[in-house]
Order: C-alpha cells, then structure tokens, then sequence
C-alpha cells in the first residue's frame, strides 16, 4: 500500500480531528462528495432497522471495525470495491481501494473516509454502531469459556439477497438440529434439518425461530432466534449468493451467484473472495460458481465468502454468503478395517423419524465409526437392519414400508422421493427391487450415486431429485471424479436415452430459476435407480432371499455366493462371455486408471466399432468388470421394455469437452436399442430370469431389433430416426454457449457410469480380490 498516502489519511485524520471536533468536513461542499457522502448518510439513519442477530457480550474493536468495513464494501462497492487488507496505525484501522482511491477508516468506534469521490479531506460520516450492530463471529463466541454453542445470522439481511443463520457446536457435535418458524412472512426452509437455513426473505420485517437440537452433552435445548431484515435498497444492479449451508470438513462445497440486470446490461465478471474462516482453495473456473473443499477444523467453523459482480456497463455490486464447517472425524484411508475409509460420510438422518428402523439405519449403513472387524466391530446383523425382502417376505413392498428404510440429507429428498414412486412405480418394478437392500441414502453430498455389498445399501445423488430452485439452492454442485482416464485414445463412446425421437434429458440452465416436474425426476433417476438396484440384485437375488440368516451381517451373507462364483455376473460371464480382447484391455485403461499402450493408443474409431459391434455388450462400460455388464443389459431392458424408452450408444472420435456440442461430434458406429440384437438375448433372458423374474424373460423376445446410426452424421442429428429432411445449417455457423452448456452436461450425465472402482472389501475377505463395484 502507498506509504505516502497512509500518512496523508492519518495526519488529515488528526488535523481534522484537533481543528473540527468532529464537525462535518467543507469537503461535502462540493457536489460529488455531497452526494456521496448522503448515500453514506441515508445508509447510517437507515441502520436501526438493519440490527443484526443480538448476540452475548461486547464485540471485539478490532472485529467491530473490521464487520463495519465488510458492510461498506457490500453495501456501496461503487465506492469500496474488493476486500483490501486492514491496515493500522496510531488507533486507526483502514482498508485503501486502490481502483476509486478512498480510503475507509474506523477510530473510537466512529467512521472516516477520505479521496477519490469524497474529496481530499477527511469526512466523518457517523459512529459505526449508527450503520451496524457489531455481533461476535462464531469463532469469537466459541472462544468464551463454558460456551457449548453459537449462533451466527448473515451481517445486515436485506430484501433481494439470500439470508442465513447457523448453529455452531463450539465443545461438541450438534445432534438433530430442528428449525421452526416463529415470526414474521412465512417461509419454506429446505434444510429446516440441518445446522444451517438459508432464505430468500420476501419482504422486510422481523423473522423469529426456534431451533431445537441436542447438545454435545446429549442435553435436549432450544434457541430463540430473531432476523431482522431491512427493505431492499435501490440499485441498478444486484447479485445474490445461494446459499449458506453446512457441510462436514473433508466435504465438496459449492455456491452460485445469481445477477439481477437490467435488460441493457451483462456481466462482465465475478469475482470471488474469501472474508472469513480457515483458508481454502477457490475453484472459480465456472465464474458463477465457487467450489472448495471444507478444511479440517478443531470445531465448527464458518467459511465466509464473497461474490463481486461486474457488468459490462461498469457497475459493481457483492454479497456474502456463509458456510458452516462441521467437526467430524472421517474414516481415514489407512484404516482397512473401516467400512467408510478414506470416504466422505456427509450427515443424514432417518426421513420417518418415528419407522420401526429409525434408530439403526444410520448406524448400520452410514457412519464414520462403522467397522468389520478389530477391537469394536460393529457392522449390523440383519436382526437389527434386514433386508426389505424380510419384511415382505419377497412379495411388492408398500410405499410406506419403503420409505421407513430411507436416510435424507434433507426432508425434500424423502418427499420427491416418495411422490416419485407413488406417482411413476405403478408397475412395482422399483419397490420389487428395492427387496434386496437394506436401506436408501439420498443426499446431497453423495456423487456419483453406488450401491454397497457391505451395508446392503444404494446411496443416490440428490441431483436427481430436486422439483423446485429452493431445493437445487440446497444441492452440491462441485463435479463428480473427472477421470482422466483413456487420455490419449483416439475414441469416445457416448449414450443417452430416448423417447420418439426426443432424448428424456432435459437441461436445466443452472444460471436460471427452474422448477421441474416429476416427469422430470423419473427421467432422471428412473434409469439410475435400475441400474444401481441391478447391482443389490446381483448381489441378493430373489432366490436368495429364504436362506438370509438374521443372526449374521449383510457380507456374511452375501459372501459365500459371492466366494463361490455364484453372483449372476459371474455365471453370465461364463456361460455368455465377452469375446474382445482389444476392448476388454481398453476397459482397464478408461474405467481403472491403467495407462494406454501406444498399441491402444493408434486404434482407430473404425477398429473400435468392428470390435464391439460383433461382441454382446451393451455398453463399453461392461468390459469394466462383469458386474458392470450386467447392471448395463438389465438397466437397458427395464427402460425400454417397462417405460417404452430406448438406449442410444455410439462411438465417435475424441470429443471436444470444452467447446464441443451434438453437433459438431460424427458418430462412426451406433445404434438405437441394442439390447434387441439377436446375439444378446440369451443372455438378457438369464439375468431377467435371475434378477427381474417378475418382468418376464418372454419379454426379451418382444424386444424389437436395434435401429443402426447414420454413420458421419453427427450425435445430435442421429436422434431422429430415421432421418427428417430439414434446413441445412450453414456452415459456418459457430454453436452457440446454450449448446455447448447443454452438451458439457451431456457428457457430465454420460461419465455417470465412468467412476465406480471396485468396492472395499474386508482384507479377510478379499479372497481372488475379484472387482465388486
């Protein structure tokens, strides 16, 4: 920072002071400043009504000046654009904005700005408790001895920008926070279950809750909280930051800001900028969006961060928002013993709080603490959690009966869920499968979705389930594993799903307000939940459902069919084995992490469609294990057989991930509905026999044959089959960034089936270390 200029503040400071008193500067004089220094004014008398969340004991000076110059900088950052460094001397703290030349200043609790707009003489512009009430920061409140927790409100909420409120355990975990509503409009909280809620407040007005939780010291308490927030202020242009929430430490972060333009505007840029909490590494390759990686803390913590938004037109405008770290111990990756080791557990509760499996079905499938052997094994008997054949003795589970076995990250979870299978399972064919497990974990922390043969469980993706923005606001929109692997082929492979010409995937602008229908949800996890219950399938087929010993775990069960080679990917295998020795070595390079030779790395497209076009996959991803194989061929039947929707697979050359779209990416080999190839069906037949016997393995031979691809026409135009004769493009017509968006989610739904490696087994168990997804 200019020296020189630090001194002129200081030494004009005190002049001021000495000669005036305090008086208002003639630097107002002047029209620029004048007006100015009125915004100033009007945002000062205009403070009572902007009292933050009343907090226990005084305010550190240094954090209350520090809390005035993050309000300046949010509420005018025409004037106090950026988050500069705080410097002091001689009593004073400041912060300089080098781009309007002001300077910004607090001593003895009062407010000073000098340069740029204001003029060359300082201005007082009021005491900081005229603009603010100072709250203690989290951290500041846990420091207090003999405090058990805090809680901590978004500084001077406004109509027009998302608002928060969290409770931090400062001595301990926080056990089943609920928020209710007490006062003011009336809202709907997406994680009312969580340490975190997050609003967009609809008008100004007081807004009361109650928070009820359990302490770390297993004591029932309860919170009365207050928010106040203030009415919006006039702006040309505003951005709002969505929104705050919690997430354990080790966790996948994400916030988007969202502009509010006129129509002769743009933004140029955002900006981001942490302001408070343990440093942490932003991912703003998207500018909208900020990702990070939740530090490990000593106990809960808020991460704050800060959005600036710049239009093409010049105009600036920020907001905050908050994340509250949560203190939880994970599974280290060293620990063999750990069901979880090395992953990411995020929190989820029982979605029927009062089912007759309410209390086991965290424990049992979905904790940190969760080992199979050592001094505290405690994997769960199928006398505590069994499977949900047990309870139905195989025949069609009930709705409810299924729901009483679900864990959520959040209550819209377990309801879109639910509504889900009311509304598009009329045939049973998803609570028919859903026999075989356990328990259903839908999160919004957990990508991609899996099914695990140690607890009996799938664990899905909230992504896919989400009806309304509130609820995509509450959704972790940090990617799934990008693998870097098959680097180098000269191939891709891509796939969608179809229906009378139309692919089902719909995109859905993440920039825009969107609410979506149950339709919509079908078409996104109908085909996901096929194939993740086709590995429980594979694993515990109806067969199996009258020798489960309830007196062992879910893998003791589940383990001498499995040692014995009996799982039906491993007898389809065999009886119907894959015949490609060139793709089944490139299956190790793109789903396993094996480097290519340069053999594999001179096939060409054309060689890759020779080879699997005479095999009897379904899929490229089938030469990843056997198991993968026949989650793929029972995936494609159900879909087109029960829901009349018909798979897509082609091969083309490498894509273009950063800029391509379906129009610009030739399909070299392809066909629609392979499944129907004559050479398949026998092997379909076994494992609809085996797994799906209530769909009726006659209905493989009804199954109509594939309809190939138009070799060098491309992706998109091949989805109409057979060919509409339509305008030409010209071409030299670039794509525009809405097609290049919607491919790049395209691809990012395609890699769904890209990242599954084999599933951790018990070391005593290991056996031939055969890949168990």
């Amino acid at each position: 920072m200019n020296q020189r200029l630090i001194h002129v503040f200081l030494l004009a400071t005190t002049l001021w002071l000495a000669s005036c008193g305090g008086g208002t500067s003639s630097s107002s004089d002047s029209p620029t400043a004048a007006a100015a220094a009125r915004a100033m004014v009007a945002a000062r008398d205009a403070a009572p009504q902007r009292r933050a969340l009343s907090t226990a004991g005084p305010v550190d000076a240094t954090d209350a000046a520090n809390q005035l110059m993050d309000f300046a900088e949010v509420r005018f950052p025409e004037f106090f654009p950026g988050h500069p460094a705080t410097g002091s001397a001689l009593g004073y703290l400041y912060r300089h904005y080098e781009s309007t030349g002001i300077y910004l200043g607090v001593r003895e609790g009062q407010v000073y700005v000098l340069g740029g707009i204001f003029g060359g003489e300082v201005l007082a512009v009021g005491a900081l408790t005229q603009f603010i009430t100072p709250q203690q920061r989290v951290s500041a409140r846990c420091a207090q001895a003999g405090v058990s927790h805090a809680v901590f409100a978004t500084p001077n909420a406004q109509v027009g920008r998302n608002a928060g409120i969290t409770l931090a355990g400062c001595s301990g975990a926080i056990g089943s926070p609920q928020w209710l509503q007490t006062a003011g409009p009336a809202l709907t909280l997406a994680a009312d279950k969580t340490q975190t809620i997050s609003f967009d407040p609809p008008q100004a007005g007081n807004y009361g809750f109650e928070l009820r939780f359990v302490g770390s010291d297993g004591a029932r308490r309860t919170e009365n909280v207050s928010l106040a927030v203030a009415a919006a202020e006039p702006a040309a242009v505003g951005v709002t930051v969505r929104a705050s929430h919690s997430v354990r430490m080790g966790g996948k972060v994400s916030v988007r800001a969202w502009a509010q333009l006129p129509a002769d505007d743009a933004v140029k840029a955002v900006t981001w900028t942490q302001i408070e909490g343990p440093p942490v590494t932003l991912d703003t390759s998207t500018s909208r969006l900020a990702v990070f990686t939740a530090p490990d803390v000593t106990r809960d913590t808020v991460v704050r961060l800060r959005a600036t938004l710049h239009t093409d037109s010049g105009r600036v405008a920020n907001d905050e928002v908050m994340v509250l770290v949560e203190r939880y111990t994970q599974a280290p990756a060293s620990d063999e013993a750990a069901l979880w080791g090395g992953a990411h557990v995020a929190r989820v509760y029982a979605y029927k709080s009062s089912g007759p499996y309410a209390t086991a079905l965290r424990r049992c499938v979905y904790d940190a603490e969760i080992h199979f052997y050592g001094p505290g094994p405690n994997l769960c008997t199928l006398g505590t959690l069994p499977f949900l054949a047990q309870d139905t003795g195989g025949g069609l589970p009930t709705v409810e009966q299924v729901m009483s076995r679900v864990l959520v990250s959040h209550d819209w979870l377990g309801r879109n869920f639910e509504n889900f299978l009311r509304t598009h399972d009329t045939r049973g064919d998803y609570r028919r499968m859903l026999n075989s497990v356990t328990a259903i974990v839908l999160s919004t922390h957990v990508r991609p979705s899996f099914y695990s043969g140690l607890s009996g469980a799938i664990y899905l993706d909230g992504d896919s389930f989400w009806l309304t923005p509130e609820e995509r606001d509450t959704m972790n929109e940090a990617p799934d594993y990008r693998s870097d692997f098959g680097n180098g082929l000269q191939y891709d492979t891509l796939w969608r799903y179809v229906r009378d010409n139309k692919s089902i995937f719909a995109y859905f602008d993440p920039r825009q307000r969107i609410t979506r229908t149950l339709d919509d949800v079908h078409n996104e996890a109908g085909w996901l939940l096929f194939h993740e219950l086709a590995h429980a399938l594979d694993y515990l087929p109806p067969s199996a459902y009258a020798g489960l010993d309830r007196s062992l775990g879910v893998w003791l069960n589940i383990y001498p069919r499995w040692e014995a080679s009996q799982l039906t990917s491993d007898t389809v295998a065999l009886a119907y084995p894959l015949n490609s020795s060139i793709l089944a070595g490139l299956g190790h390079v793109r789903f396993r992490g094996l480097d290519a030779t340069s053999e594999q790395k001179a096939y060409t497209p054309a060689q890759i469609a020779s080879a699997f076009s005479t095999d009897v996959a379904t899929d490229d991803y089938s030469y990843s294990t056997s198991r993968e194989d026949v989650a793929m061929t029972l995936e494609e039947f159900l879909m087109q057989r029960r829901h009349g929707i018909r798979r897509d697979f082609a091969i083309s050359g490498t894509i273009d991930r950063a800029s391509g779209t379906s129009s610009s990416v030739p399909v070299h080999w392809g066909q629609r509905g392979r499944i129907g190839e004559a050479a398949i069906r026998a092997r379909t037949r076994v494992i609809v026999r085996q797994l799906a016997p209530w769909a009726d393995e006659a209905e493989v031979d009804l199954l109509p044959a594939p309809t190939a691809m138009r070799a060098g026409e491309s992706w998109g135009a091949n989805l109409e089959q057979p060919a509409i004769p339509r305008r030409a493009r010209a071409a030299n017509e670039p794509p525009t960034l809405q097609q290049m968006w919607q491919f790049q989610r395209e691809l990012q739904r395609m890699q769904h089936h890209r990242h599954h490696g084999a599933q951790r087994l018990p070391p005593a168990m290991l056996g031939a270390a055969r890949p168990a997804h």
